[in-house]
């Protein structure tokens, strides 16, 4: 089996979780920075820009997923032995309620463990554990904010705070996904593939 370079499709998911990121702190931006233009070009617009944001951010999991399910095949390519993690089930855990709140944690733990030779597997990662406790209380505070002010995002200061943390989640995130596909490119002296190939 062929060990697949992730490298394209890392860089590819790095571009959409910056843009993720990015979106909701321009769109504040503009519209602290040029109010009179936002209310005309903007406001009219809202739910459009509120359902291409939410189309693109589903479309970043999508691809996100793409490279851990791309990840983990390459660690069954690679004989990686004593997984407990199939390439598919990292992702799967994502939707299982309750069990999300673990399970994609130890998924990644793995995956970036095999993925740079660090052996046990179970062995705990401090930037694996940072991503995941971000990611968790990232949608812990939004839905606090939410339910404390009664808006979504808990009005104009809550935005600003789920904007920043939007941003440290992101760069938490490329560096996972830079750090597993580098270690990957070692993996087993395979030759390495394209993975849109």
């Amino acid at each position: 089996m062929i060990i697949r370079d992730l490298r394209l499709l890392a860089t590819i998911v790095a571009a959409m979780v910056v843009i993720d990121a990015l979106w909701s702190p321009v769109i504040l931006a503009y519209a602290a920075l040029a109010p009179l233009s936002f209310t005309e070009q903007i406001r009219p617009i809202a739910e459009s820009v509120d359902t291409a944001s939410l189309v693109f951010k589903l479309a970043t999991f999508v691809v996100f997923a793409s490279w851990i399910y791309a990840a983990g095949r390459n660690l069954v390519a690679a004989d990686a032995d004593d997984l407990k993690f199939t390439p598919a089930s990292r992702i799967w855990w994502f939707a299982v309620p309750f069990a999300n709140l673990v399970m994609p944690y130890h998924g990644m733990r793995e995956l970036w463990n095999a993925s740079r030779n660090v052996w046990p597997v179970e062995t705990n990662t401090p930037i694996v554990a940072i991503w995941w406790s971000v990611w968790l209380g990232s949608g812990v505070l939004a839905w606090l904010l939410t339910l404390m002010t009664g808006t979504q995002g808990g009005g104009i200061n809550g935005m600003y705070a789920l904007c920043v943390i939007a941003i440290v989640r992101a760069v938490i995130a490329i560096i996972l996904v830079r750090g597993i596909t580098e270690g990957q490119r070692q993996l087993g002296g395979t030759e390495l593939s394209e993975v849109f190939a």
